[in-house]
């Protein structure tokens, strides 16, 4: 048999994972991302860790008596396993290297997310399959694992013998198959982290003595003119850049709910990547007077309309103030 031969699946593997890391990482097309992103997560890491554990065609047991040998490293004691069951095997232990890998992302300090995940399968399969083609180089030619040639066509002649109840099994382990694949590939595909949501978080802070940021302590009672100090805190877990547009009003609300008057204080923008925060500063000096006043931070993606309320924004927070008329304080 030639060399290459016994090193065709060695070659086809290391390519293949070489283009679905790629292909992961790249490219735009949903479905043949899709299906690479399921096979290189599924089968390949498996199947690279069938190559490295069993270089062998068939199992080779030493005798009782030579028992001691089975520790001398040996190259004729070699674990082995035919075409098909390397197969079967390979999906098994992908899917129990999935965990593995996962946690080995969280120690390192990385996130459960496609390229990691490619990342890490594509290291293994390769470094797996790289050491798995040494270690079957060193197996004696007549034990050595060689891919079979023409292997659909003997397996359709053994499948012929075999009964309605092995069909049926076979099917029903392809569906499963399909299934975790789809499942896995979707993960990967998707724009967001597994677990994870597209959204956009604020919340209204003031600062403290020392420093730090506390929902709490507003200035709720303050008279015309006076200022009062608080903190917007806009995080983006968009999963995209974002271009935020902040408007500041002082509104009065009857006690129906209904808003009578706007004072509109201030506009800010801010362009935040995936992940960052945008943290502002902001002095209030109320001009409305009254026990119903309502300071709003209207938060819009994009450009905010021209006339800006609460039911248009993207995000709001509010705080309801009491605001004395500066002329009526005492001599």
């Amino acid at each position: 048999m030639s060399g290459r031969a016994v090193y065709a699946d060695v070659v086809a593997t290391i390519a293949l994972t070489a283009g679905a890391v790629f292909t992961v990482l790249n490219l735009e097309p949903v479905t043949l991302r899709a299906v690479l992103a399921g096979v290189l997560v599924l089968f390949l890491p498996g199947y690279a860790l069938t190559t490295l554990v069993f270089p062998a065609a068939k199992e080779t047991r030493p005798g009782v008596g030579d028992l001691p040998s089975a520790f001398t490293g040996s190259e004729t004691e070699h674990a082995g396993l035919p075409f098909f069951e390397r197969l079967a095997l390979g999906v098994g232990l992908s899917v129990a290297l999935v965990p593995v890998f996962a946690w080995g992302l969280e120690v390192g300090g990385f996130e459960f997310t496609g390229p990691n995940v490619a990342a890490v399968c594509g290291t293994f399969a390769v470094v797996a399959t790289v050491l798995g083609a040494v270690r079957r180089l060193r197996v004696a030619a007549e034990t050595r694992y060689v891919p079979p040639v023409g292997v659909l066509v003997r397996y359709r002649e053994v499948a012929r013998g075999r009964s309605d109840w092995d069909g049926a099994l076979n099917v029903a382990l392809a569906a499963v198959v399909v299934v975790a694949t789809a499942t896995v590939a979707f993960a990967l595909i998707s724009p967001a982290s597994v677990g994870s949501a597209s959204y956009t978080q604020v919340s209204l802070l003031t600062e403290q003595d020392d420093g730090s940021l506390v929902a709490g302590d507003y200035p709720q009672n303050l008279s015309v003119g006076e200022s009062g100090e608080l903190v917007l805190l806009v995080e983006n877990f968009e999963q995209e850049t974002t271009n935020y547009t902040v408007v500041v009003q002082l509104q009065r609300v009857e006690s129906n709910g209904d808003v009578v008057a706007t004072n509109e204080i201030d506009r800010f923008s801010e362009t935040l990547r995936a992940g960052d925060s945008w943290q502002l500063t902001h002095e209030v000096a109320p001009q409305i007077s009254g026990e119903n006043v309502r300071l709003a931070y209207l938060v819009y993606r994009g450009d905010a309309p021209q006339s800006p309320n609460v039911e248009s924004s993207y995000r709001h927070v509010t705080l309801w103030m009491n605001v004395e008329d500066g002329s009526d304080t005492g001599t």
